[in-house]
């Protein structure tokens, strides 16, 4: 199953949630503000993953995120849902994400 992590303090996210509820997909949602261990999860995926080196290079958090089945790491959640293969692992650009600063989400 499809997992999202995200926090409702992040306007990106919020709009992520409602855009897969819109349109029917079937995910499950992990709150990274909403415990500590769903932030532990989040953080051992951020961690460990090649694709948030921009985002900690940039300062940003890198939510939402999207995990699809087969491990893979999407930032992208309108492109992932057209179906675009290369939106699998993306680049976090400017302002699509929550900086650690508190600008920029």
């Amino acid at each position: 199953m499809l997992k999202v992590f995200g926090s409702p303090l992040c306007p990106h996210c919020v709009s992520c949630k409602e855009f897969l509820e819109k349109n029917n997909v079937a995910f499950e949602y992990i709150d990274i503000t909403g415990s500590i261990r769903a932030l532990k999860q989040f953080l051992a995926l951020r961690d460990h993953s090649e694709a948030y080196d921009d985002a900690k290079r940039e300062g940003y958090i890198g939510i939402p995120t999207l995990v699809l089945e087969d491990g893979s790491i999407c930032f992208d959640y309108e492109e992932w849902l057209k179906g675009e293969e290369t939106s699998k692992v993306a680049v976090v650009e400017s302002g699509q994400s929550c900086n650690i600063d508190g600008t920029g989400c």
